[in-house]
């Protein structure tokens, strides 16, 4: 499978995969570690090689469980993402939440590093610890996550954006406001989207017309936003599966382009709102 990549701003050429593959609520439960680790390692056999993770999920089970999935594999081809909390982003304990989630993933650096949501630390003191892991080699890049329109526009009003290369936020068909305002002022600055809960299956395919869509394309309603997502281009989505049979679908549509004609279709099904909506947050 072939994967494109976005390239990161002032980050020395790091290329990032339009697609990656989410690992929240992996490692909370003992008893499902090892099919888990399966999965990971069937999405890599697959092609997949962005992976995302977080040292918040199931309290850095997750990471754990990538670590283990990911050992033996080339590092070289892999594109692992983490985030540190926003009560571990100033410098010292930056730096040190980062060691700890490395530990874990069994790897001697991360290609990203997120800042998960905004916090009381002051941006400049998490731009401090986000330098020394740089200067470490501990991490390749640095981004932010669930960052609306005017934390984005305070970052960069502020000079304080340059580091950022990527802001995760939450998109999909039911929930597309950051296209608005979001998205637009990121595109204008370089920097790069990744969407996470990106399929939404339940809510999208209550929406009337959407199952006829996707019968029509000869795809299911996750395939069809997937393609959704990767034929439109506006942030690399990263959804998340435990199982092999929803990994081999995702692969599949990650490589299907929607006509212009199925694109304006989805539009008319479910709009872009015509106006500004609050950031949604998981």
């Amino acid at each position: 499978m072939k994967i494109d990549t976005v390239t990161l701003r002032n980050s020395g050429d790091i290329r990032m995969p339009k697609i990656g593959i989410g690992t929240w609520h992996m490692g909370e439960q003992m008893q499902t570690a090892e099919t888990e680790i399966s999965a990971l390692r069937h999405a890599c056999d697959l092609g997949f090689t962005h992976f995302d993770t977080a040292e918040m999920y199931a309290d850095g089970g997750s990471e754990d469980i990538l670590g283990r999935a990911m050992a033996g594999q080339d590092r070289g081809r892999l594109f692992i993402t983490s985030k540190v909390y926003p009560w571990n982003a100033a410098r010292n304990d930056m730096i040190t939440a980062c060691e700890r989630s490395l530990d874990r993933l069994q790897t001697d650096y991360v290609d990203l590093y997120l800042l998960h949501w905004p916090g009381s630390v002051p941006f400049d003191e998490t731009l401090e610890g986000a330098r020394a892991l740089l200067d470490q080699s501990k991490i390749r890049a640095f981004g932010v996550s669930n960052f609306d329109t005017r934390g984005i526009q305070q970052l960069i009003g502020e000079g304080l954006a340059d580091l950022v290369t990527v802001n995760q936020v939450m998109h999909n068909i039911p929930n597309r406001g950051v296209e608005l305002d979001l998205f637009p002022l990121m595109a204008e600055h370089g920097i790069a989207a990744v969407a996470y809960s990106p399929l939404e299956v339940g809510p999208t395919r209550a929406i009337p017309g959407m199952q006829d869509l996707a019968r029509e394309e000869g795809l299911s309603v996750a395939q069809l936003i997937l393609a959704w997502h990767m034929s439109r281009g506006l942030a690399a989505p990263i959804p998340k599966s435990s199982r092999i049979e929803h990994l081999n679908d995702l692969a599949a549509a990650a490589q299907t382009q929607l006509s212009s004609t199925t694109l304006e279709r989805i539009d008319s099904l479910a709009p872009a709102p015509d106006r500004p909506v609050p950031l949604e947050i998981r």
